[in-house]
């Protein structure tokens, strides 16, 4: 009879032990994932800061004529700086991440379609220093969004496995987006 006793209260210690282990190791791996999440917004909004201020002012030095096309980088940069500003109480849903993704390829693309325009002879359409720059900060987004999906996907993995998956449903993890 104290065999059993002492059994079960073994048994329960470890089931307890393993629950705030899982826990832990979940509430690290979103934790992580919100960080990285963090960064892309950052230098996606460099990004998009960069667009307003070479399209914003036609008649500076060193800024381009608003065309047809960075009208278009425009309004994708005006579109993802308002996914940016809307408040996510979830930043790892699928639908917020996938937003934000959206915008990003939309600004990107736009962008590398603008940039990529041949040159007139007044020289290239970009300013030599604006391309470092949205080079430098497009790099770190496609870099931080990498680690960002190799964590979210360690993360969801871990949710998926049995008999975790009880424990992080009972516990309220629900699965995350990738970029």
């Amino acid at each position: 009879m104290m065999d059993l006793s002492l059994l079960l209260w073994v048994v329960l210690a470890l089931l307890i032990f393993w629950g705030v282990g899982l826990y832990n190791r979940l509430m690290r791996l979103r934790a992580r994932g919100l960080e990285v999440m963090a960064v892309v917004e950052k230098h996606a909004g460099t990004c998009a800061a960069l667009v307003r201020q070479y399209v914003a002012a036609p008649n500076a030095e060193g800024a381009a004529e608003v065309d047809a096309q960075w009208s278009h980088v425009q309004v994708a940069a005006g579109h993802l700086e308002q996914v940016l500003a809307q408040p996510r109480p979830a930043s790892l849903q699928p639908s917020a991440v996938a937003a934000l993704s959206d915008a990003w390829a939309s600004m990107h693309a736009a962008w590398q379609e603008a940039s990529a325009a041949p040159t007139d002879l007044a020289g290239p359409a970009l300013p030599p220093d604006m391309q470092e720059a949205w080079n430098s900060a497009s790099l770190k987004v496609q870099s931080a969004s990498g680690g960002f999906n190799q964590i979210i996907t360690l993360y969801n993995e871990a949710i998926q496995q049995y008999p975790a998956r009880w424990v992080a449903t009972l516990m309220g993890f629900q699965p995350a987006g990738h970029f």
